[in-house]
C-alpha cells in the first residue's frame, strides 16, 4: 500500500474513533437527563451521521436499549396516557390505509389514462397514413 492511502486509512479510522467517542459521550449525557432518546437525538449531540450509529453493532443497541428504557419510563414520569398512545396508533393505522387504497386508485386511474392516451395515439397514426384526399366522403 502506498503511504497516500496509509495516511487515509488512518484518518479515517482516527474519524470513526472520535465519533464513537462522541456517541459514547452523547449517550452518557442523555443518560443524566430525563429527555426522550433516539437515534436521531444521540446523532445530532454527538454531531454525526444517524447512519453512522446505525451501521455500528456495539452503538445501535445502546441506543436502542436506552429509548426502550425511556419509552417504558415515560408514561409514569411524564404522565403520557396509554390510551392516547393507542389512539395516535389507530389513527395513523387508518390514515396510512386511506392513503395506500388513495395510492392504488390513482395508479389504476393512471393506467386507463395511458391506455385511452395509447389509443389515441394510434389512431392519430392510422389517420395520418391514409392517402389524402381532395374531397370528404359521406357515410
Amino acid at each position: 500500500m502506498n503511504r497516500s492511502v496509509e495516511a487515509l486509512t488512518t484518518a479515517a479510522r482516527r474519524r470513526r474513533e472520535r465519533a464513537k467517542k462522541a456517541v459514547e459521550k452523547a449517550l452518557k449525557e442523555a443518560r443524566k437527563t430525563r429527555n426522550p432518546v433516539s437515534v436521531t437525538s444521540i446523532a445530532r449531540a454527538a454531531d454525526v451521521s444517524t447512519d453512522f450509529i446505525y451501521r455500528r453493532p456495539v452503538l445501535r443497541p445502546q441506543v436502542e436499549a436506552l429509548r426502550r428504557a425511556r419509552r417504558d419510563a415515560a408514561p409514569d414520569d411524564a404522565g403520557h396516557q396509554p390510551d392516547t398512545e393507542a389512539a395516535a396508533s389507530i389513527l395513523v393505522r387508518r390514515l396510512t390505509q386511506q392513503l395506500s387504497t388513495e395510492r392504488r386508485k390513482h395508479r389504476e386511474d393512471v393506467a386507463q389514462l395511458q391506455a385511452a392516451l395509447a389509443a389515441a395515439h394510434g389512431e392519430v397514426l392510422t389517420l395520418r397514413r391514409q392517402p389524402q384526399s381532395g374531397f370528404i366522403s359521406q357515410p
